[in-house]
């Protein structure tokens, strides 16, 4: 499968004044999901599409992964800032 990404507005707003290295964390991380995105915590018992997982020490990203459309929603996006 070919995963592509989409960034919710909520997120983008977050990702707002995050600094360089923090970014190039976050890139990394969503590169790896696209590869994988079941290689991250489910968030809700039961709901297994909604994942959490780390990018760096920067913080947590949020996303859904919809398999029949194979497409990641990054949603939410806390960095330490």
């Amino acid at each position: 499968m070919t995963y592509r990404v989409v960034l919710h507005a909520a997120a983008l707003a977050q990702m707002k004044g995050l600094p360089g290295d923090a970014f190039d964390a976050l890139l990394a991380r969503t590169v790896d999901l696209l590869e994988d995105p079941w290689d991250a915590r489910y968030l809700y018992p039961g709901e297994t599409e909604y994942r959490q997982t780390t990018f760096g020490a920067y913080g947590i990203m949020y996303f859904k992964v919809d398999e029949d459309q194979e497409l990641i929603t990054i949603y939410n996006v806390t960095w330490a800032g």
